[in-house]
């Protein structure tokens, strides 16, 4: 039997892809192990999104190049091969013995499978429901990494989500380079919309959070069917990566920031309590003080739930490679301090305001020091915080239950409460 030992990096599109090809390796025999030492193959799932994703990578891969045996293979999958091609990293990483691209497990089978071992949790799942990207935004590598969209077939989806949720995973998590535009590139207009209607009609106990909604694809009837489908978490991840026009039309978003203002109007009108989260980019080309000005009133006017800031690289590929005037490296790490600082603040006072209402929380497990936690429906697993569950009754409940919790306390990014 081959043992192979997994490491796996970058956004959950990508971990849904290496959970597959762990479930293809079992079946055909072979055997995951937790230690390098005692593996035959040290397979990495590379990032490369970003600088900082593609430095990671390398960074895992000389790592286990340099503990590599003889007789051990190391083999490296994922974006870092699609970006950048075999032949280039064969000659800069000649400690890998075998390059494979994205879908690792296309290797091994024709058909993509519907099953997968789950890496992180056996209770909420992501399902990737597209891949690539019909959008050229100026700073962005998804579409010479991943390709155009492709969306997926929606009878595959919801039998790849019945498996998961007959396994009791009890959030279901659709993911995309853009979700909502599944079904366009097969002349599907409101393809999520009818996807998500499927998948709530299943008959167990879970719900549906939806990550990576592109703003130029949502309108007012799309808020008020998710928010009125009980099944589907009311939260809206909106990257906006900028709200200044000018800002806006270099980086090639289609996004106007007062479109954006109704819409997160209309979310919070009809549910005051949903989540809203959003990432900027800061330090972009021609972003001088007057538009960074302009991008910090805007986060501060809308307070958004959740908020992630990445600092611009100018990627190799990319039109905005070459753009100009540049931002100095030290003003960038800068503006970056400055939004976050003040979503410190606007995060703690939004979760503040939770203190005294219900939250339905989806249990994980417990903490080192025996605490049960989980993720409340404003609560996106390994990206936002965590709810604690205070009192006697945690001892009733168990890692799987979905409970409803009455908010006692909160912190900048974590709540606290009793079961009810």
């Amino acid at each position: 039997m081959i043992k192979v030992y997994p490491v796996s990096l970058g956004c959950p599109k990508n971990k849904a892809d290496f959970e597959k090809l762990l479930y293809v390796l079992s079946q055909k025999k072979y055997q995951i192990v937790l230690l390098p030492e005692e593996a035959d193959i040290l397979w990495v799932n590379t990032c490369a999104f970003i600088r900082p994703a593609v430095e990671e990578a390398i960074e895992h891969i000389l790592e286990l190049g340099e503990q590599k045996r003889d007789g051990q293979k190391l083999i490296v999958s994922g974006c870092l091969t699609s970006r950048y091609g075999k032949e280039t990293l064969k000659e800069l990483l000649p400690e890998v013995d075998e390059f494979l691209g994205i879908e690792p497990f296309k290797n091994f089978v024709k058909k993509e499978p519907l099953e997968r071992i789950l890496t992180e949790s056996p209770f909420y799942a992501y399902l990737k429901i597209s891949d690539g990207c019909n959008y050229r935004c100026s700073y962005c590598t998804i579409p010479k990494i991943r390709g155009s969209l492709r969306s997926r077939a929606e009878e595959e989806l919801l039998k790849e989500a019945e498996n998961l949720l007959r396994k009791g995973v009890k959030e279901i998590i659709l993911v995309g380079q853009d979700i909502t535009s599944y079904g366009r590139d097969k002349g599907e207009k409101e393809g999520l919309l009818k996807l998500i209607y499927k998948l709530s009609n299943l008959s167990y106990e879970f719900r549906i959070r939806l990550l990576y909604l592109h703003p130029a694809r949502i309108n007012k009837k799309f808020v008020k069917e998710i928010l009125s489908n009980p099944k589907v978490v009311p939260y809206f991840d909106i990257p906006l990566q900028h709200a200044h026009p000018d800002i806006l039309k270099k980086m090639r978003r289609p996004v106007n920031s007062e479109k954006i203002k109704e819409i997160i109007a209309c979310i919070r009108e009809i549910n005051p309590y949903s989540a809203i989260r959003t990432t900027v980019i800061v330090g972009f080309p021609g972003e001088g003080e007057k538009e960074f000005f302009h991008l910090y009133e805007f986060v501060k006017e809308i307070e958004f739930d959740h908020l992630g800031v990445f600092i611009f690289y100018p990627e190799e590929g990319t039109s905005a490679e070459k753009m100009v005037p540049r931002v100095k490296y030290k003003e960038k790490i800068k503006r970056k301090k400055e939004i976050l600082k003040l979503q410190k603040e606007i995060s703690k006072k939004r979760l503040k305001m939770r203190i005294g209402s219900l939250e339905e929380v989806l249990i994980l497990g417990e903490d080192i020091r025996g605490r049960l936690f989980g993720v409340a429906k404003i609560q996106a697993p390994e990206i936002d915080g965590i709810t604690y569950i205070l009192g006697e009754k945690e001892k009733f409940i168990y890692p799987g239950d979905l409970v409803k919790v009455k908010i006692e306390k909160a912190g900048i990014y974590d709540l606290w409460g009793e079961v009810t």
